[in-house]
C-alpha cells in the first residue's frame, strides 16, 4: 500500500495515538471520561470526523495549508454570522463554532500522512487560531449589541481586541525574536533574555488564594473549545428558547478578565524581568 494512501482504519489509529500523546503532554487525558468528560467526548468527535475527512482528502490535491486557510475563512465568517441579527445565520455560526475544529485537527493529520509537515504550516495554524479568537470575540460583542442596542458591548469588544494588540508581554516576545534575527552577535543578545526567570514564573506552583485566582482568571471563559461551546449553548438557548442576561454578564467577565491579564502582563514584563533582564 502506498504510504500516502492509508486505509481509514490506519488513519484513525494514528490520529488517536498522536492526539492522545499530544494532549497528555498538556495534562489532558482524553481516555479518562470521569476525569475529563468534556475532553473525552469532544476529542472523539474531532478525531472521528477529521479522520474521515482526511481519508477522502488524501486522494485529492488539497494541501494541509489550504485546509488551514479554509479554517481561517470559516473562523472569520463567524464574525459576520453572529453580527447578522438573523436567527438562521446565528444558528449557522453556532454550528461553525462547534464544528470548525474538525478542520484544525485535520490539517495536521493530513500533513503527516502526505509528509508535508512544515514550519509554514505551524505558523498558519497558529495564525488561524488568532483569527478565530478575534472573530468570535468581536462577533459575540455585536450579537449582544443587537439584542438590546447596548453600545457598551461594542466598546467592550473593540477594547478587548485593542488591548490584545497592545499587550506588552506579547510585544516583548515579538521584539525579542525580531531582535534576535537582526542581531549579529546572537550570543550576547541571548544573555539579555531572562529564560530562568521566565520558566520560574511560568511553572511556579504555590497553594495560595492568589494562585487559585490566577488560574481561574486564565482558564475560565478562555478561547479553548470547552468555553466557546458553553457560550454557543447559551447563545442557542438565548436565541431560540429563553432570552436572558446571562451572556451579558459573562461577556463583562471576559472584558474585565482581559483587562486584568493586560495589566498583569505590564507588571510581569516591567517589574519581574519576565522576558528581558533589567539593566
Amino acid at each position: 500500500m502506498d504510504i500516502n494512501k492509508l486505509s481509514y482504519k490506519k488513519i484513525r489509529i494514528m490520529h488517536y495515538r498522536d492526539q492522545t500523546t499530544k494532549l497528555k503532554s498538556t495534562g489532558t487525558d482524553i481516555n479518562n471520561f470521569f476525569q475529563n468528560p468534556y475532553s473525552y467526548l469532544k476529542s472523539r468527535y474531532y478525531i472521528e470526523a477529521s479522520a474521515i475527512l482526511v481519508f477522502f482528502l488524501q486522494h485529492t490535491k488539497i494541501t494541509p495549508n489550504f485546509l488551514t486557510i479554509i479554517y481561517s475563512i470559516l473562523s472569520f465568517s463567524v464574525l459576520f454570522l453572529l453580527s447578522s441579527n438573523n436567527n438562521y445565520l446565528i444558528l449557522f455560526a453556532i454550528i461553525l463554532l462547534f464544528t470548525k475544529g474538525v478542520l484544525d485537527w485535520a490539517d495536521g493529520l493530513l500533513a503527516r500522512i502526505q509528509k508535508k509537515t512544515s514550519n509554514l504550516g505551524f505558523l498558519l495554524d497558529n495564525w488561524a487560531a488568532l483569527i478565530s479568537t478575534h472573530a468570535y470575540t468581536l462577533g459575540l460583542a455585536i450579537y449582544l449589541y443587537n439584542k438590546d442596542n447596548e453600545f457598551i458591548f461594542i466598546i467592550f469588544g473593540v477594547t478587548i481586541l485593542l488591548i490584545k494588540a497592545l499587550d506588552l508581554r506579547n510585544y516583548a516576545y515579538h521584539l525579542a525574536m525580531y531582535s534576535l534575527f537582526k542581531e549579529k552577535d546572537k550570543k550576547s543578545f541571548l544573555k539579555k533574555l531572562n529564560f530562568n526567570k521566565h520558566l520560574k514564573l511560568k511553572y511556579k506552583k504555590k497553594s495560595s488564594l492568589f494562585t487559585i485566582f490566577k488560574i481561574f482568571i486564565q482558564n475560565f471563559l478562555d478561547e479553548r473549545s470547552r468555553s466557546v461551546d458553553l457560550i454557543c449553548l447559551i447563545i442557542f438557548i438565548d436565541t431560540f428558547y429563553y432570552p436572558s442576561d446571562l451572556l451579558k454578564y459573562l461577556y463583562c467577565f471576559i472584558f474585565f478578565k482581559n483587562i486584568i491579564i493586560f495589566i498583569a502582563g505590564i507588571h510581569y514584563t516591567t517589574n519581574k524581568e519576565y522576558i528581558f533582564k533589567n539593566d
